[in-house]
């Protein structure tokens, strides 16, 4: 009976283990002869600030587990169930001083640093866990490519046409998983994983 516990008891942190070295590594693109090229998340200095007006570079990535979304603050469908989804999970979170949540808003023109600041306070989340990041459209759409996305406005203006996955990024800026907020197997399966980076 001993050994039967103790063989289960391997094969379940063999199998714990197994999962976190086997959680892929997804910020690459494929070169020429058809090889990957890993790459990690960087922001360019002086292009980027969050609600405060403050600069945000690549050292603000440092040491930190990151869920990473594009959103703006007019959005009339699917971001205020996502930011619904994203305050449940900083809460859940919060006791962890190496996480943080990074949304960029696509909309830069409304979005100016006094809407986000207003934006950001309404979600009770202290900025040290939540910013809210500011850029040009260039900008945005760069840093965009880099999380494996992309937006564009509609015919109306009213709205843009973007995505309600989140990417989730380990210590060293690279991207390991896709999550879609609105399903709530996606939120556990988010969850699990960010626990596991933050060990």
């Amino acid at each position: 009976m001993y050994r039967f516990v103790s063989l289960l008891s391997l094969l379940l942190f063999l199998g714990c283990t197994h999962y976190e070295t086997q959680l892929p590594i997804l910020s690459y693109t494929i070169n020429s002869n058809g090889n990957k090229t890993f790459y990690t998340i960087s922001y360019d200095d002086d292009k980027f600030y969050n609600q405060s007006g403050t600069v945000f570079t690549t050292e603000n990535l440092k040491n930190k587990v990151v869920i990473a979304n594009f959103f703006f603050t007019r959005c009339p469908s699917i971001c205020p169930p996502m930011r619904h989804k994203l305050i449940g999970i900083a809460e859940t979170f919060s006791e962890a001083s190496d996480f943080m949540i990074l949304s960029h808003t696509i909309d830069p023109k409304n979005d100016t640093t006094e809407v986000l600041k207003v934006y950001a306070d309404q979600t009770e989340i202290p900025s040290t866990t939540w910013q809210f990041i500011s850029a040009t459209e260039n900008e945005t759409k760069a840093i965009a490519k880099q999380y494996m996305t992309n937006f564009k406005p509609n015919e109306d203006d009213t709205d843009f046409y973007h995505s309600s996955y989140v990417a989730l990024i380990d210590k060293q800026q690279q991207i390991r998983g896709f999550y879609n907020l609105l399903v709530d197997e996606e939120i556990e399966r988010l969850e699990k994983d960010l626990e596991l980076l933050l060990k």
